[in-house]
């Protein structure tokens, strides 16, 4: 090979000439894992670099009859997760129903080998019956800290056994949790780390209770997208907890013991039947709340004491014509600290088509300490050191 034409490949091929570093962030921008691996032809650096990406992303976007694709995913999965040169620090796995329970535990057990430290899979395995069982290994990995699964309302059958220590953020989405209660909240228990959890659409038994007591646990969302009851009643009892939400049709009966460190809550459940609910005085030291009128008028005319000492910030969520100005006012002289006040009518029932705040209406919320007001519908009515602005 002549000097020129040596020259002109050098010249061309500049991205060889970077530092690692570079070119492991060029790659770390990449969306999934097989553009990743696909560069290697871009440069003869390139050609291994990706075994150095801490993170791997793969999704099997076939149809699930592709027999020639679902096997060269299969096989390119583990030839991915067997020719990594790093540990994993995070690792996605999309796979629908497209493999059997046996492939995707061996997928998991390839990435605990690697130490990894987020875990997020969603996966409906091709057998049709019988439960999944948390895989032993990843009960015992001693690395992962967030574990998500979305699991298409399959039934998980949960360890009995100590795991998790490292674990700090799980979040479990479209699980079916119904084989035992019990087992939810042992589970939950061992976790001694766990500071962030999440639900989303998740059921129990309809008649069990879900009870949630983790010493470090600093952040609770509970959200049921269905039109079915997550579970019967939700206890909570978390000292650490800063910020909690519970939204949908998730239970009937609340209770809450505590809660001392709760800063701000946003309560929206869906209510059916009769309501048997201990809000007070769990939440006690809540600074900023937001919740659904008629739940919490509930709450607080069943309490002995329903006093918020702390809240600065509260905001209610109601129908038109579910309640009145008497019964807001009612409320919120229980509340005179309050520093911000805002009122959000979601939606109509039998109510009128056209529905106005009047300014003579609005100077009634006024207290001492309430600065602002906001009152939300078609318009936003502001009313700031009683000035009602538009």
């Amino acid at each position: 090979m002549e000097k020129s034409e040596q020259k002109r490949q050098d010249e061309v091929d500049f991205i060889s000439n970077m530092p690692d570093s570079i070119l492991l962030l060029i790659l770390s921008r990449l969306s999934f894992t097989e553009e990743v691996i696909r560069t290697s032809i871009l440069s003869r650096r390139w050609k291994y670099l990706w075994t150095s990406i801490p993170s791997i992303d793969l999704f099997s976007r076939f149809h699930r009859e592709d027999k020639f694709k679902k096997e060269e995913f299969k096989d390119f999965v583990f030839w991915v997760l067997a020719n990594r040169s790093v540990d994993l620090d995070c690792f996605h796995l999309r796979c629908f129903n497209h493999y059997s329970l046996s492939t995707v535990r061996r997928w998991i057990h390839l990435a605990v080998t690697r130490n990894v430290k987020q875990l997020h899979l969603l996966f409906h395995p091709e057998d049709e019956d019988g439960d999944v069982d948390m895989p032993h290994c990843l009960v015992t990995c001693g690395s992962l800290e967030v574990f998500g699964l979305i699991l298409c309302y399959r039934s998980l059958r949960l360890p009995n056994i100590t795991g998790f220590q490292a674990l700090r953020h799980l979040r479990l989405t479209y699980v079916d949790l119904s084989i035992d209660s019990d087992l939810v909240k042992g589970f939950l228990e061992s976790c001694p780390l766990l500071e962030s959890l999440i639900f989303i659409s998740c059921f129990l038994n309809e008649h069990d209770l879900l009870y949630i007591s983790c010493p470090k646990l600093k952040i609770l969302r509970i959200e049921n997208e269905n039109d079915e009851l997550m579970c019967d009643s939700i206890k909570i009892c978390c000292p650490k907890l800063v910020d909690l939400e519970l939204r949908g049709l998730v239970a009937n009966n609340f209770f809450f013991e505590c809660l001392d460190s709760l800063n701000k809550a946003e309560i929206e459940p869906k209510l059916m039947g009769n309501i048997k609910s201990l809000l007070f005085p769990g939440i006690s030291h809540v600074e900023h709340l937001w919740i659904n009128l008629y739940f919490f008028s509930q709450c607080v005319y069943a309490a002995r004491d329903p006093a918020l000492p702390n809240l600065k910030t509260l905001a209610l969520t109601t129908a038109v014509d579910a309640f009145t100005m008497d019964e807001l006012i009612r409320i919120l002289k229980y509340y005179p600290k309050v520093e911000s006040l805002q009122l959000i009518v979601k939606e109509k029932f039998d109510g009128p088509e056209e529905w106005e705040l009047h300014e003579g209406e609005a100077r009634r919320l006024m207290t001492p300490d309430l600065k602002y007001v906001a009152i939300t519908d078609k318009e936003c009515i502001l009313m700031e050191k009683g000035e009602l602005v538009k």
